[in-house]
Protein backbone atom coordinates (compact mmCIF):
# COMPACT_ATOMS: atom_id res chain seq x y z
CA UNK A 1 0.00 0.00 0.00
CA UNK A 2 1.27 3.58 -0.48
CA UNK A 3 1.50 4.49 3.07
CA UNK A 4 4.45 1.79 3.54
CA UNK A 5 7.77 3.45 2.99
CA UNK A 6 9.74 1.12 1.05
CA UNK A 7 13.32 0.36 2.06
CA UNK A 8 16.11 2.24 0.26
CA UNK A 9 18.40 -0.81 -1.62
CA UNK A 10 21.61 -0.94 -3.78
CA UNK A 11 24.06 -3.21 -4.50
CA UNK A 12 27.62 -2.26 -4.95
CA UNK A 13 30.39 -4.53 -6.00
CA UNK A 14 33.37 -2.70 -4.36
CA UNK A 15 37.69 -3.74 -5.65
CA UNK A 16 40.77 -3.34 -3.57
CA UNK A 17 43.55 -3.36 -5.84
CA UNK A 18 47.40 -3.67 -4.10
CA UNK A 19 50.43 -4.32 -4.79
CA UNK A 20 50.24 -7.79 -3.38
CA UNK A 21 46.65 -8.79 -4.37
CA UNK A 22 43.26 -7.66 -5.92
CA UNK A 23 39.71 -8.42 -4.42
CA UNK A 24 36.36 -7.70 -5.08
CA UNK A 25 33.21 -8.36 -3.07
CA UNK A 26 29.10 -7.73 -3.69
CA UNK A 27 27.67 -5.26 -1.20
CA UNK A 28 23.84 -5.23 -0.65
CA UNK A 29 22.68 -1.99 1.35
CA UNK A 30 19.51 -1.04 2.64
CA UNK A 31 18.49 1.82 4.80
CA UNK A 32 17.03 -0.66 7.73
CA UNK A 33 20.23 -2.63 8.22
CA UNK A 34 23.91 -3.25 8.01
CA UNK A 35 25.66 -3.27 4.49
CA UNK A 36 25.96 -7.32 3.83
CA UNK A 37 28.74 -8.79 2.17
CA UNK A 38 27.19 -11.88 0.16
CA UNK A 39 30.69 -12.80 -1.63
CA UNK A 40 34.37 -12.08 -1.92
CA UNK A 41 37.30 -12.92 -3.46
CA UNK A 42 40.69 -11.60 -3.01
CA UNK A 43 43.62 -13.35 -6.01
CA UNK A 44 47.15 -12.83 -5.05
CA UNK A 45 49.52 -10.89 -7.84
CA UNK A 46 52.22 -13.31 -8.78
CA UNK A 47 54.05 -11.75 -11.74
CA UNK A 48 55.51 -14.25 -13.80
CA UNK A 49 58.98 -14.14 -15.41
CA UNK A 50 59.77 -11.14 -16.63
CA UNK A 51 56.30 -9.35 -16.27
CA UNK A 52 56.48 -5.99 -14.23
CA UNK A 53 53.80 -5.46 -11.35
CA UNK A 54 51.81 -3.38 -13.73
CA UNK A 55 51.13 -6.29 -16.12
CA UNK A 56 51.13 -8.79 -13.67
CA UNK A 57 48.00 -6.22 -11.45
CA UNK A 58 46.29 -6.08 -14.73
CA UNK A 59 46.54 -9.83 -15.34
CA UNK A 60 45.10 -10.58 -11.94
CA UNK A 61 42.15 -8.04 -12.11
CA UNK A 62 41.14 -9.80 -15.43
CA UNK A 63 41.01 -12.91 -13.70
CA UNK A 64 39.67 -12.12 -10.36
CA UNK A 65 36.69 -9.88 -12.54
CA UNK A 66 35.70 -13.34 -14.12
CA UNK A 67 35.09 -15.38 -11.01
CA UNK A 68 32.95 -11.85 -9.62
CA UNK A 69 30.88 -12.28 -13.30
CA UNK A 70 30.64 -16.03 -13.26
CA UNK A 71 29.97 -17.00 -9.36
CA UNK A 72 29.77 -13.94 -7.77
CA UNK A 73 26.72 -12.21 -9.57
CA UNK A 74 24.89 -15.78 -9.07
CA UNK A 75 25.64 -15.59 -5.68
CA UNK A 76 24.13 -12.36 -5.18
CA UNK A 77 20.72 -12.87 -6.69
CA UNK A 78 20.16 -15.91 -4.34
CA UNK A 79 20.25 -13.99 -1.80
CA UNK A 80 18.47 -10.43 -3.10
CA UNK A 81 16.40 -11.59 -6.07
CA UNK A 82 19.27 -9.55 -8.70
CA UNK A 83 22.32 -9.95 -9.67
CA UNK A 84 22.82 -6.25 -11.25
CA UNK A 85 24.69 -3.63 -9.29
CA UNK A 86 24.23 0.23 -9.06
CA UNK A 87 27.34 1.09 -8.91
CA UNK A 88 31.16 0.43 -8.84
CA UNK A 89 33.36 1.73 -5.77
CA UNK A 90 37.64 1.00 -6.99
CA UNK A 91 40.39 1.62 -4.42
CA UNK A 92 43.73 1.44 -5.71
CA UNK A 93 46.75 1.78 -3.26
CA UNK A 94 50.19 2.19 -3.74
CA UNK A 95 52.44 2.34 -5.95
CA UNK A 96 49.80 3.62 -8.67
CA UNK A 97 48.11 5.77 -6.23
CA UNK A 98 49.83 8.80 -3.61
CA UNK A 99 47.96 11.10 -1.32
CA UNK A 100 49.14 14.15 -0.07
CA UNK A 101 48.05 16.57 2.75
CA UNK A 102 48.43 20.57 2.66
CA UNK A 103 47.42 23.40 4.13
CA UNK A 104 46.42 26.76 2.59
CA UNK A 105 46.51 30.20 4.15
CA UNK A 106 44.46 32.43 3.80
CA UNK A 107 45.93 35.90 5.08
CA UNK A 108 44.09 39.17 3.65
CA UNK A 109 44.82 42.94 4.60
CA UNK A 110 41.97 43.30 7.35
CA UNK A 111 39.17 41.22 8.76
CA UNK A 112 37.00 39.17 6.32
CA UNK A 113 34.36 37.23 6.10
CA UNK A 114 35.07 33.70 4.95
CA UNK A 115 32.62 32.84 1.94
CA UNK A 116 31.74 29.38 0.47
CA UNK A 117 33.41 30.71 -2.98
CA UNK A 118 36.55 32.01 -1.04
CA UNK A 119 37.25 28.27 0.01
CA UNK A 120 36.45 27.06 -3.69
CA UNK A 121 39.04 29.11 -5.08
CA UNK A 122 41.97 28.03 -2.46
CA UNK A 123 41.08 24.28 -3.23
CA UNK A 124 41.08 24.99 -6.81
CA UNK A 125 43.92 27.81 -6.72
CA UNK A 126 46.22 25.44 -4.91
CA UNK A 127 45.89 21.86 -7.05
CA UNK A 128 49.07 20.82 -8.95
CA UNK A 129 48.37 17.85 -10.82
CA UNK A 130 51.07 16.40 -12.40
CA UNK A 131 51.40 14.95 -16.19
CA UNK A 132 50.06 11.40 -16.60
CA UNK A 133 47.90 11.26 -13.47
CA UNK A 134 44.34 12.04 -12.63
CA UNK A 135 42.85 13.48 -9.06
CA UNK A 136 39.99 11.36 -7.58
CA UNK A 137 39.07 14.29 -5.64
CA UNK A 138 40.16 17.41 -3.24
CA UNK A 139 38.80 17.02 0.03
CA UNK A 140 38.79 19.68 2.84
CA UNK A 141 39.36 18.24 5.69
CA UNK A 142 39.84 21.24 8.25
CA UNK A 143 38.73 25.05 8.30
CA UNK A 144 41.11 26.85 10.80
CA UNK A 145 39.85 30.78 11.74
CA UNK A 146 42.17 32.38 13.90
CA UNK A 147 44.05 29.21 14.89
CA UNK A 148 41.04 27.53 16.11
CA UNK A 149 39.46 24.71 13.80
CA UNK A 150 35.63 25.77 12.96
CA UNK A 151 33.63 22.88 11.61
CA UNK A 152 31.04 25.17 9.70
CA UNK A 153 33.01 28.47 8.79
CA UNK A 154 30.63 29.52 6.11
CA UNK A 155 29.59 33.06 7.30
CA UNK A 156 32.21 33.60 10.27
CA UNK A 157 34.85 36.39 10.95
CA UNK A 158 38.35 35.99 11.01
CA UNK A 159 41.66 38.01 10.37
CA UNK A 160 43.27 34.65 8.92
CA UNK A 161 42.19 31.39 8.10
CA UNK A 162 43.94 28.05 6.95
CA UNK A 163 42.12 25.18 4.81
CA UNK A 164 43.77 21.84 5.41
CA UNK A 165 43.25 19.86 2.09
CA UNK A 166 43.87 15.75 1.53
CA UNK A 167 44.33 15.23 -2.31
CA UNK A 168 44.33 11.87 -4.10
CA UNK A 169 46.02 11.14 -7.58
CA UNK A 170 46.19 8.00 -9.39
CA UNK A 171 48.64 7.17 -12.68
CA UNK A 172 45.75 7.85 -15.91
CA UNK A 173 47.14 5.19 -17.53
CA UNK A 174 46.57 2.65 -14.75
CA UNK A 175 42.84 4.28 -14.21
CA UNK A 176 42.23 3.96 -17.62
CA UNK A 177 43.19 0.13 -18.28
CA UNK A 178 40.66 -0.38 -14.64
CA UNK A 179 37.85 1.39 -15.80
CA UNK A 180 37.80 -0.43 -19.76
CA UNK A 181 37.97 -4.16 -17.52
CA UNK A 182 34.74 -3.17 -15.58
CA UNK A 183 32.45 -1.53 -17.73
CA UNK A 184 33.20 -4.70 -19.86
CA UNK A 185 32.23 -6.79 -16.76
CA UNK A 186 29.14 -4.42 -15.36
CA UNK A 187 26.21 -2.45 -17.67
CA UNK A 188 26.89 1.37 -15.63
CA UNK A 189 28.28 4.00 -15.76
CA UNK A 190 28.60 4.92 -12.02
CA UNK A 191 32.31 4.11 -11.15
CA UNK A 192 33.98 5.63 -8.29
CA UNK A 193 37.84 5.41 -8.12
CA UNK A 194 39.46 6.52 -4.42
CA UNK A 195 42.99 5.93 -3.01
CA UNK A 196 42.93 3.43 0.00
CA UNK A 197 44.94 6.02 2.20
CA UNK A 198 41.22 8.35 2.80
CA UNK A 199 38.92 5.70 2.83
CA UNK A 200 40.97 4.49 5.77
CA UNK A 201 41.36 7.36 7.41
CA UNK A 202 37.57 8.08 7.35
CA UNK A 203 36.47 4.96 8.20
CA UNK A 204 38.99 4.21 11.20
CA UNK A 205 37.89 7.51 12.61
CA UNK A 206 34.18 6.93 13.06
CA UNK A 207 35.16 3.34 14.28
CA UNK A 208 37.31 4.46 17.17
CA UNK A 209 35.80 7.85 17.94
CA UNK A 210 37.60 8.11 21.33
CA UNK A 211 40.76 7.78 19.47
CA UNK A 212 41.69 11.34 18.50
CA UNK A 213 45.27 10.72 18.17
CA UNK A 214 47.06 8.14 16.40
CA UNK A 215 48.91 7.04 13.28
CA UNK A 216 47.61 4.06 10.15
CA UNK A 217 50.49 2.12 9.13
CA UNK A 218 49.64 0.13 6.14
CA UNK A 219 52.27 -2.45 4.97
CA UNK A 220 51.19 -3.84 1.13
CA UNK A 221 53.18 -6.12 -1.22
CA UNK A 222 54.87 -3.07 -2.80
CA UNK A 223 54.80 -0.09 -0.57
CA UNK A 224 54.57 1.10 2.80
CA UNK A 225 51.97 4.06 3.94
CA UNK A 226 51.60 5.87 7.03
CA UNK A 227 49.13 8.47 7.78
CA UNK A 228 48.74 11.08 11.25
CA UNK A 229 46.03 11.43 12.85
CA UNK A 230 45.80 14.69 15.26
CA UNK A 231 42.18 15.12 16.96
CA UNK A 232 40.58 13.28 14.63
CA UNK A 233 41.93 14.78 11.62
CA UNK A 234 44.14 13.62 9.20
CA UNK A 235 47.64 16.19 9.39
CA UNK A 236 50.06 14.12 7.35
CA UNK A 237 50.91 10.97 5.15
CA UNK A 238 54.00 9.46 4.18
CA UNK A 239 55.12 6.95 1.87
CA UNK A 240 57.74 4.12 1.62
CA UNK A 241 58.71 2.16 -1.50
CA UNK A 242 59.32 -0.58 0.09
CA UNK A 243 56.59 -3.46 1.53
CA UNK A 244 55.96 -6.90 3.11
CA UNK A 245 57.19 -8.25 -0.54
CA UNK A 246 60.62 -7.21 0.26
CA UNK A 247 61.59 -7.95 3.58
CA UNK A 248 59.84 -11.66 3.10
CA UNK A 249 61.53 -12.10 -0.40
CA UNK A 250 64.69 -11.37 1.71
CA UNK A 251 63.64 -14.03 3.92
CA UNK A 252 63.31 -16.58 1.09
CA UNK A 253 66.37 -15.47 -0.43
CA UNK A 254 68.28 -15.89 2.58
CA UNK A 255 66.94 -19.49 3.32
CA UNK A 256 68.21 -20.32 -0.62
CA UNK A 257 71.70 -19.01 -0.31
CA UNK A 258 74.88 -20.80 0.61
CA UNK A 259 78.39 -19.06 0.29
CA UNK A 260 81.25 -20.91 -1.99
CA UNK A 261 84.28 -21.21 0.99
CA UNK A 262 87.15 -20.47 -1.72
CA UNK A 263 85.09 -17.64 -4.01
CA UNK A 264 82.69 -16.21 -1.20
CA UNK A 265 80.28 -16.29 -3.97
CA UNK A 266 76.60 -16.97 -3.29
CA UNK A 267 75.29 -20.76 -4.20
CA UNK A 268 71.78 -22.02 -4.65
CA UNK A 269 71.55 -25.93 -2.87
CA UNK A 270 69.64 -27.15 -6.02
CA UNK A 271 72.75 -26.40 -8.01
CA UNK A 272 75.33 -27.36 -5.41
CA UNK A 273 73.63 -31.13 -3.96
CA UNK A 274 74.76 -31.78 -0.72
CA UNK A 275 76.91 -28.51 -0.36
CA UNK A 276 76.01 -26.74 3.40
CA UNK A 277 78.43 -23.64 4.34
CA UNK A 278 78.76 -23.67 7.62
CA UNK A 279 78.16 -19.97 8.32
CA UNK A 280 74.95 -20.24 6.30
CA UNK A 281 72.61 -18.85 9.33
CA UNK A 282 74.93 -16.17 10.16
CA UNK A 283 74.60 -15.06 7.11
CA UNK A 284 70.92 -15.50 6.70
CA UNK A 285 70.44 -13.49 9.84
CA UNK A 286 72.95 -10.80 8.03
CA UNK A 287 70.53 -10.49 4.87
CA UNK A 288 67.69 -10.45 6.78
CA UNK A 289 68.38 -7.73 9.26
CA UNK A 290 69.73 -5.85 7.00
CA UNK A 291 66.57 -5.29 4.56
CA UNK A 292 64.16 -5.12 8.19
CA UNK A 293 66.90 -2.57 9.34
CA UNK A 294 66.29 -0.71 5.98
CA UNK A 295 62.82 -0.59 6.26
CA UNK A 296 62.30 0.50 9.51
CA UNK A 297 64.94 3.36 9.10
CA UNK A 298 62.66 4.69 6.44
CA UNK A 299 60.06 4.67 8.73
CA UNK A 300 61.36 6.05 11.14
CA UNK A 301 62.85 8.81 9.51
CA UNK A 302 59.10 8.95 8.37
CA UNK A 303 58.04 9.47 12.29
CA UNK A 304 60.49 12.02 12.66
CA UNK A 305 59.49 14.12 9.98
CA UNK A 306 56.02 14.21 11.27
CA UNK A 307 57.25 14.49 15.53
CA UNK A 308 58.91 17.89 13.46
CA UNK A 309 55.34 19.55 13.95
CA UNK A 310 53.35 17.30 16.35
CA UNK A 311 53.65 14.69 19.62
CA UNK A 312 53.24 11.63 18.02
CA UNK A 313 50.65 9.60 18.68
CA UNK A 314 50.46 6.16 21.07
CA UNK A 315 48.16 4.62 18.91
CA UNK A 316 49.28 2.86 15.83
CA UNK A 317 46.89 0.56 13.31
CA UNK A 318 48.26 -2.10 11.32
CA UNK A 319 46.46 -2.61 7.77
CA UNK A 320 48.59 -6.08 6.80
CA UNK A 321 47.73 -9.13 5.31
CA UNK A 322 47.45 -12.01 7.74
CA UNK A 323 50.44 -13.78 7.05
CA UNK A 324 52.44 -10.66 7.41
CA UNK A 325 51.17 -9.24 10.73
CA UNK A 326 53.19 -11.09 13.52
CA UNK A 327 56.16 -10.52 11.48
CA UNK A 328 55.29 -6.82 11.23
CA UNK A 329 54.62 -6.60 14.66
CA UNK A 330 57.60 -8.10 16.03
CA UNK A 331 59.61 -5.81 13.62
CA UNK A 332 58.33 -2.71 14.97
CA UNK A 333 59.20 -3.62 18.32
CA UNK A 334 62.44 -1.84 18.34
CA UNK A 335 64.97 0.52 20.85
CA UNK A 336 64.68 3.08 17.64
CA UNK A 337 61.12 3.68 16.98
CA UNK A 338 60.82 3.62 20.93
CA UNK A 339 63.29 6.49 21.36
CA UNK A 340 61.21 8.69 19.47
CA UNK A 341 58.57 8.68 22.11
CA UNK A 342 61.19 9.52 24.72
CA UNK A 343 58.95 7.67 27.40
CA UNK A 344 58.98 4.31 28.73
CA UNK A 345 55.53 3.67 28.29
CA UNK A 346 54.87 1.17 25.37
CA UNK A 347 53.31 1.84 21.69
CA UNK A 348 49.82 1.25 21.85
CA UNK A 349 49.91 -1.48 18.30
CA UNK A 350 46.52 -2.16 17.22
CA UNK A 351 46.37 -5.25 14.43
CA UNK A 352 43.00 -4.17 12.18
CA UNK A 353 41.38 -8.07 11.84
CA UNK A 354 37.93 -8.44 10.89
CA UNK A 355 36.17 -9.52 13.55
CA UNK A 356 36.63 -5.83 14.90
CA UNK A 357 34.01 -5.25 11.64
CA UNK A 358 31.31 -7.39 12.66
CA UNK A 359 29.10 -4.90 14.90
CA UNK A 360 29.20 -2.77 11.24
CA UNK A 361 29.48 -5.21 8.70
CA UNK A 362 27.50 -8.88 7.98
CA UNK A 363 29.34 -11.24 5.91
CA UNK A 364 27.35 -14.10 4.88
CA UNK A 365 26.55 -16.60 2.07
CA UNK A 366 29.93 -16.85 0.32
CA UNK A 367 31.69 -13.99 2.07
CA UNK A 368 34.73 -13.92 3.92
CA UNK A 369 36.67 -11.63 6.57
CA UNK A 370 38.36 -9.18 4.40
CA UNK A 371 39.47 -5.79 6.70
CA UNK A 372 40.34 -4.51 3.19
CA UNK A 373 36.53 -5.15 2.00
CA UNK A 374 35.35 -4.17 5.01
CA UNK A 375 36.93 -0.72 5.13
CA UNK A 376 35.27 -0.25 1.33
CA UNK A 377 32.01 -1.40 2.48
CA UNK A 378 31.82 1.37 5.02
CA UNK A 379 33.35 3.96 3.27
CA UNK A 380 30.97 3.26 0.53
CA UNK A 381 28.01 3.71 3.29
CA UNK A 382 29.29 6.95 4.71
CA UNK A 383 29.50 7.86 0.93
CA UNK A 384 25.52 7.18 0.49
CA UNK A 385 24.71 8.35 3.66
CA UNK A 386 23.55 5.38 5.49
Amino acid sequence: MWFFKSKKRSSVVVIDIGSSSVAGAYVHYTDKELPIIYYTIRMPIVPGEGEDIQTAMLRTLTAMGTELIEKGAPALRRETGSGSVDSVLVSVSAPWQETKVRTQAIHPDKPFTFTSRMLSEVVSSSANLEAGRVSTGESVIATILNGYEIPNPIGKRATRAEVVILSSTLEASVIDEIRTRVRKWYHTHEITFVAFAPATYTVLRDLYPHEKDFLILDVSGEGTDLAFVKAGLLVDVGTLPKGIHQLLDATRGAERMTIDEESGNARVPSEQPGYISPDRNARFVIRTEAVKKEWLTGLTDLFKQFAQNHALPRTLFLLADPNARDYLRRSLDTDALHSLWLSDEPLSLISVLPEQFAPYVQARGNAEGDIFLAILTLYQAKQNGL
